[in-house]
C-alpha cells in the first residue's frame, strides 16, 4: 500500500495547503511524537460512539490502532499553528481507502472534514477509483459521507462499510 495523499506528482499535503479553510488549515506529514496525539484522538471518538453500543474495548482498540496507524499514509491537520487532528487514507489495487479522519471538537462542523473527503474523492474520480471508508455505529459523521454520495454495502458490530463511486466519465 502506498499513501494516496498525492494529487498527480504533487503530494496532497502540498496541494491542499495552497488552499486553506477557515482558519488557515494545512496538513502535514506526521512526526514520531504525533502518534499519541493520533491514539487519543482515535481513542476519543471510539469511546464516545463504542459505549453507547456497549463495544467500547480500551484494550481491543489501542492494538487494533497500533496494527492499522501507517505513518506513510497519515497527515496531521493543523490549523493557526495548532495540530488539530489527523488522516489517513490508503491506496489500494481497486480503490482508495479513508482509514480516518479525527478533528478535535471545536472543528468540527466547520466544512473542514468535508473539503479533506472533497479532495480524496477528486483523486477518487481522477485515478477512476471508488473511494471507501467505515464509520463507527452511532457516528454523527455517517450523515456527511451520505451527503457526499457514499452509500452502505454494510456492516459489523461496530461498524458500517460505506463506499463512493466516481461518476462515470462523459
Amino acid at each position: 500500500m502506498k499513501a494516496v495523499l498525492q494529487a498527480g506528482d504533487r503530494p496532497l499535503a502540498r496541494q491542499m495547503a495552497a488552499r486553506p479553510w477557515g482558519p488557515d488549515v494545512r496538513l502535514r506529514l506526521p512526526k514520531a511524537r504525533d502518534y499519541s496525539f493520533a491514539l487519543a484522538l482515535y481513542l476519543d471518538g471510539a469511546e464516545t460512539h463504542l459505549t453507547k453500543i456497549g463495544r467500547w474495548d480500551r484494550r481491543r482498540l489501542t492494538a487494533q490502532f497500533r496494527r492499522g496507524y501507517r505513518p506513510s499514509q497519515a497527515r496531521v491537520i493543523c490549523a493557526e499553528g495548532k495540530d488539530i487532528g489527523w488522516m489517513q487514507v490508503a491506496e489500494l489495487a481497486g480503490r482508495l481507502h479513508l482509514r480516518q479522519l479525527h478533528l478535535l471538537a471545536p472543528f468540527r462542523g466547520n466544512g473542514i472534514g468535508t473539503k479533506l473527503i472533497g479532495e480524496v474523492l477528486k483523486r477518487g474520480a481522477a485515478l477512476r477509483k471508488p473511494v471507501t471508508l467505515d464509520v463507527l455505529h452511532g457516528n454523527p459523521a455517517k450523515s456527511l459521507y451520505v451527503r457526499l454520495g457514499f452509500k452502505q454495502t454494510g456492516q459489523d458490530a461496530d461498524k458500517i462499510q460505506m463506499i463512493w463511486r466516481p461518476p462515470p466519465r462523459a
